[in-house]
């Protein structure tokens, strides 16, 4: 009696915990973008005149403890498992090309255009895609245990390659931990001198105790046309996978995986 006592307050913990992290359920839309990415052909080379095409992926991080960012199925300040959504007005969260309607989809050009997130050659099967000008800001209060680390990627999404953008749009990323400058990228383009630019590893950790997390998204400093910007990969991270050896990943944190 004593051990069937012990095992039921085991399940109790067990299922708290899982309805602390799990929130409440997904929005009912589909997170599948209309347009797929194509992976080259095995042994091919992406192709910076052919938009979204891939041959790179960074993989979706399924250990414990990984909250994703996220614009629409998610939830806040308690995330679920389609993540952490924004809690300042979602007006701040694209400058033009809404409305948004799937998360893991870049901005396309209207709500039947979205493709998936892919960043010089890169491929994310989780990620968040917007244009031009966007803010975001994240509670960081209400997670499943205290967030200890941020990780992710930011660039130019593919599906503005060369073809009537020229460069690809350009753009700046800024984080923000409680008002103080996490990290600044420098001005981002989709491509220099015929080459895609690769994206960019954002890495910083997140004090105890910090309440939110801003981003901002700016035009570069040449006007939102073409800005496609794309985040592949952000997630927030607890104690318990910041911790973990990157080597238990199916590919190692911070290495991009060649697709074959």
């Amino acid at each position: 009696m004593k051990h069937l006592f012990v095992l039921s307050l085991i399940m109790v913990f067990i299922l708290s915990s899982f309805a602390a992290y799990a929130g409440v359920q997904c929005a009912a839309i589909s997170n599948k973008p209309p347009v797929p990415a194509t992976k080259v052909a095995k042994g091919g080379d992406e192709d910076l005149a052919v938009p979204n095409d891939y041959d790179k992926i960074v993989p979706e991080d399924d250990r414990d403890g990984i909250v994703y960012l996220a614009l629409i199925g998610g939830d806040s300040p308690a995330p679920n498992k389609c993540g952490l959504i924004p809690s300042n007005p979602a007006a701040e969260w694209t400058g033009w090309g809404g409305p948004l309607n799937c998360d893991n989809c870049t901005i396309g050009e209207g709500a039947t255009s979205r493709n998936e997130i892919v960043i010089g050659g890169t491929y994310f099967p989780r990620g968040m895609g917007v244009h031009g000008t966007a803010k975001y800001t994240y509670d960081l209060t209400g997670g499943p245990a205290p967030y200890a680390r941020f990780e992710g990627y930011v660039g130019m999404s593919d599906e503005k390659d060369p073809a009537g953008c020229g460069h690809g749009g350009t753009s700046g990323f800024t984080f923000k931990l409680d008002g103080k400058e996490a990290f600044k990228s420098k001005t981002l383009s989709g491509s220099v001198d015929g080459q895609n630019v690769p994206p960019l590893k954002v890495e910083f950790d997140i004090p105890a105790n910090t309440k939110k997390l801003e981003i901002e998204v700016t035009d570069g400093g040449d006007g939102i046309g073409c800005d496609h910007s794309a985040f592949g990969d952000a997630k927030l991270l607890t104690a318990i996978a910041a911790v973990e050896p990157a080597d238990k990943l199916p590919s190692a944190w911070g290495k991009i995986k060649v697709s074959y």
